[in-house]
């Protein structure tokens, strides 16, 4: 751009992209991890010297971390969303537009607030830890509903080298907008080269983040022109089968119990050598025969 339209005073693209970064006040937090994305050295594994995943140690010769995971922080993003008159508005949705749709269709499902978590948490006080909150869920129109979401994608064509994304969703927005590009919110990437055996550990910036929401952070409202406390809790989480199997450390879809609802087990498939089960179609084809 720069040389195409030289007398327009642009800098470049590198010097363009710096400015963006310095006036947004967005900026990665670091943190070390694993080599083999075993773990990240966060909360009760912060001061450890080695992975007690694989043993691989922390530093380097140089006394540096041999892999950094880089997490976004999440409060300043919702933050900045609400100083957009725009953004702000769109986020009335969950206040304004579905209330009117619920109030007339009752008993109608069109929405995750017409969901029984989110129900049984409207009038409860907020908790955190031990201390019980002054205010509710849900008890101000701004609090924002969140969901949490993470899968595993190989980026390279070999497939030898895996990579977990972190993301959440704002369910305050219209639900054509939530889970569009733009307003996906990314907190962070797992690097790999494989699945981490403990995500929790990467995960934990992030809850730290969402119990300060709990409590209420400040925050500026384009549409009051005025200074507020902003709420935001996840009610959901999802996944595909190995995903949901990760966060809830459960065996995925080759373990011998490979369901979260029912009992019914896996069976070897005869002939082969490996240890791969297959779930039966019918119940009474496993090792023992499941109620319906």
């Amino acid at each position: 751009m720069v040389f195409t339209f030289p007398n327009t005073g642009m800098q470049s693209h590198t010097k363009t992209r710096s400015h963006v970064w310095a006036l947004s006040h967005f900026e990665s937090v670091e943190f070390a991890c694993c080599i083999n994305s075993c773990i990240c050295y966060t909360g009760s594994y912060a001061d450890l010297n080695e992975c007690p995943k694989c043993k691989t140690p922390h530093l380097n010769k140089a006394g540096q971390p041999r892999q950094m995971f880089s997490y976004i922080p999440l409060i300043p993003c919702l933050c900045v969303l609400m100083l957009n008159h725009t953004y702000a508005t769109h986020l009335q949705y969950h206040a304004n537009e579905h209330a009117k749709t619920s109030a007339s269709m009752p008993g109608t499902t069109t929405d995750i607030f017409n969901g029984l978590h989110y129900r049984l948490l409207l009038g409860e006080c907020v908790v955190v830890g031990d201390q019980t909150l002054p205010h509710n869920y849900f008890s101000d129109q701004c609090d924002i509903v969140l969901s949490f979401a993470t899968n595993g994608f190989a980026p390279f064509k070999k497939r030898k080298h895996t990579v977990w994304i972190l993301l959440v969703f704002n369910y305050n927005l219209p639900p054509d907008q939530r889970f569009q590009k733009d307003n996906i919110l990314c907190v962070g990437i797992i690097p790999g080269p494989k699945k981490p055996s403990d995500a929790d550990s990467f995960i934990h910036p992030l809850m730290q983040e969402l119990l300060e929401l709990a409590a209420g952070v400040s925050a500026y409202d384009a549409l009051s022109s005025s200074i507020f406390t902003l709420h935001a809790y996840v009610i959901a989480g999802f996944g595909d089968i190995p995903a949901v199997s990760m966060l809830m450390h459960m065996k995925g879809h080759n373990g011998l119990c490979p369901c979260w609802m029912c009992e019914i087990q896996g069976i070897g498939i005869p002939g082969l050598r490996n240890k791969t089960l297959y779930v039966p179609l019918s119940c009474c084809m496993g090792n023992r025969c499941m109620p319906n």
